[in-house]
């Protein structure tokens, strides 16, 4: 039997909808929050910024900044946590697909929201990151561990100082400069942090 382009156009769609599918992605249902986190008009490095309600954290670089993907759409409430900071600041309604910047002062446990602009440029954004290597994995040049709550990546481009690519071990402190895509911090450079 032989269906016409229009019944097999619904018939799939139907089927998809029936199994769950969504063709919008999951950026249809979730936000990105991304910006800096000063103190006294200073960047604050290593602090911990989540989404209260959820599991959801990311690590500010040595620059302030972090970014947060797959943020629930809805009411929205960001915690920051560490370097002497206890702060929560509600954003209000964040809407799905949203791609937010904000820029945050905080001390000890007050957060105030500097600015915000719901339209954050797409691509990537310079990081740097120092702390300890955890779950390291995979093969040189094409590394992936964890930096505190950053996840970074080598590849041939990433440049180390040193410390040789094969040498980076669990347990070592690094500094870790490059460019965040997608959450991910693509390292141009890596040097061992005595």
């Amino acid at each position: 039997m032989r269906l016409p382009v229009r019944a097999v156009v619904l018939l799939v769609g139907a089927l998809a909808v029936a199994c769950g599918g969504n063709s919008s992605g999951p950026s249809s249902t979730a936000a990105t929050i991304g910006g800096t986190v000063t103190s006294s008009s200073s960047p604050l490095p290593g602090v911990t910024v989540g989404v209260a309600g959820t599991s959801m954290a990311t690590s500010t670089t040595l620059r302030g900044g972090f970014m947060l993907e797959s943020v629930p759409a809805g009411m929205v409430t960001l915690t920051f946590q560490g370097a002497g900071v206890n702060a929560r600041l509600p954003l209000g309604r964040v809407p799905a697909g949203d791609r937010m910047t904000v820029k945050v002062s905080v001390s000890g446990s007050s957060a105030s929201l500097d600015d915000r602009n719901d339209d954050i440029d797409e691509g990537a954004d310079e990081g740097d990151v120092e702390g300890t290597v955890s779950g390291l994995g995979g093969r040189c040049p094409d590394l992936t561990f964890m930096v505190g709550a950053t996840r970074v990546r080598t590849s041939r481009d990433t440049r180390f100082d040193d410390v040789a690519c094969t040498a980076l071990a669990n347990g070592m402190r690094v500094e870790v400069e490059g460019m965040i895509v997608d959450g991910l911090l693509n390292a141009t450079k890596i040097e061992k942090d005595d």
